[in-house]
């Protein structure tokens, strides 16, 4: 878990905590954004083998 710091809140603005809200954030949707996902084989089904 890379934002442990958000399990605790020692902040004394609540400005400064939803900016590391917001950090930590983006980070995650960064990393699932630039994730590569392997190509799969599509499976044929039944429905697809009639129709052709």
């Amino acid at each position: 878990m890379r934002s442990r710091r958000l399990v605790r809140d020692f902040e004394t603005l609540p400005e400064s905590s939803e900016a590391f809200i917001y950090w930590s954030q983006s980070m995650l949707m960064s990393r699932r954004l630039a994730r590569t996902t392997r190509t799969t084989v599509p499976v044929s089904s039944p429905l697809t083998t009639l129709a052709a």
